[in-house]
């Protein structure tokens, strides 16, 4: 079975190729200055066109796919700022829309992001916001033209549950021997702001997202996990995305459920990443024998943080529950646009990018591979690591180290233990 991964569409429909990155592509406050090329397919500093997100989707069909996680943040960055949040909802409903035209045979599991929502980081006050956007993508989720043979994902009365009242939803996948569990973790974020609704819907979501491994647990199914912002720290500023008390709380419950949990899914930093959940990192000792979790970032669609649009096609193993491996495959937007010929191009594939002798992406290759980014002997892994991060665009300045503490610890005060004891700037 095969899935894809994408994110961080950040659809903008008021993309303009004649405009430059200064003016974010955009003919705004009447300037006039335009770019010195035109950039129809996209622009490195500017969200996504439509074409580049038809164009995606049309690569993506070509690979072939059982179902696909659509990792959030659909609109594009400033929507809520400058053009309300009709305008938000208008680039949601578009992704939705072209995603189910060009795959109406397989589920699409679309989740909120930051930029998703009335408000950037703000979230809805009331249902109508969710009533609007489970419109947008109850035919996704609900595969409402897949052929017969294809399981039903779940029903429209036990998707509204909890959607409407939160944002977050499971699924059957892989006939029902697998479950999709699609969070809404901007409940879990530090949103800086305090609201009794908000409080009282993370704790509802927590209570929910236990009794689902529960029940998975008792049907002898596992479980993919799936949201927008992680757990754990910024790659670009090294501040921690979650409330502590919460990120302290999610790392226990899927080490509690760890053997359930087959991997996670994320995005937000449009960067390709892995990130290790280890509940006991006090030493050494006590990490080698602490349960562990993992985490698997795409990079984004979007080219806005210097990166060139990326997808990821895994490989789910359905008898033993596992993910196998997986391709990344890119746009390289410079060469596209010199030559005015949009090529997407295979990037590489995991277990032969990063040899090892364990056959699934898991807690402990994960472990592995964070540890051979710091070899002394053998600089391969790293260097194939931080050119993947943008999806072979240009790397930006970037430590090691740091890099290395924030993939390994999941809590803020380990990554501080982990800078101070790795204090060498610089990669």
């Amino acid at each position: 079975m095969k899935f894809l991964h994408v994110s961080d569409i950040h659809l903008d429909p008021f993309y303009n190729q004649s405009m430059d990155k200064d003016t974010y592509c955009h003919k705004s406050n009447g300037s006039k200055r335009t770019a010195d090329y035109k950039a129809p397919y996209g622009r490195i500093g500017c969200d996504s066109p439509e074409w580049l997100w038809e164009s995606t989707l049309r690569e993506m069909k070509s690979k072939g796919a059982d179902f696909m996680l659509l990792t959030g943040d659909s609109a594009a960055h400033g929507m809520t700022d400058t053009q309300g949040s009709a305008k938000v909802l208008h680039a949601m409903s578009l992704v939705s829309s072209k995603a189910h035209e060009v795959f109406p045979d397989i589920p699409i599991f679309p989740c909120f992001g930051n930029n998703d929502l009335p408000g950037h980081y703000i979230l809805p006050n009331s249902s109508e916001w969710y009533e609007t956007v489970l419109s947008y993508w109850s035919p996704l989720i609900l595969c409402s033209k897949c052929p017969p043979n294809v399981t039903k994902t779940t029903t429209q009365e036990k998707l509204k549950k909890t959607f409407l009242n939160g944002g977050y939803y499971s699924a059957n996948i892989a006939n029902k021997k697998m479950v999709v569990l699609v969070l809404n973790t901007m409940y879990w974020y530090d949103i800086k702001y305090t609201d009794p609704l908000v409080d009282k819907i993370a704790e509802n979501q927590f209570v929910w997202l236990e009794e689902q491994l529960i029940l998975a647990k008792r049907r002898k199914r596992k479980a993919l996990i799936m949201s927008h912002i992680p757990p754990g720290g910024d790659p670009f500023d090294f501040s921690y995305f979650w409330i502590s008390k919460y990120t302290k709380r999610f790392v226990n419950i899927v080490g509690k459920f760890h053997t359930i949990i087959v991997g996670q899914f994320y995005a937000h930093t449009h960067k390709h990443d892995f990130r290790l959940q280890i509940l006991n990192s006090t030493g050494a000792a006590t990490e080698e024998k602490s349960s562990k979790s993992f985490a698997l970032q795409t990079a984004s669609v979007s080219p806005v943080y210097a990166n060139n649009p990326a997808f990821k096609v895994f490989k789910l193993n359905t008898k033993k529950k596992a993910v196998l491996d997986y391709d990344q495959f890119y746009l390289d937007l410079v060469v596209a646009t010199e030559f005015s010929n949009p090529v997407w191009q295979f990037d590489y594939t995991f277990s032969k990018k990063f040899p090892s002798k364990r056959k699934v992406i898991d807690a402990d290759r994960i472990d592995e591979l964070n540890q051979q980014l710091i070899s002394q002997t053998d600089g391969r892994f790293w260097n194939s690591y931080i050119k993947g991060t943008t999806a072979n665009y240009q790397t930006s300045q970037y430590d090691r180290f740091p890099l290395y503490c924030v993939m390994r610890y999941v809590f803020k005060e380990d990554f501080e233990k982990c800078r101070e004891k790795l204090k060498v700037l610089g990669g």
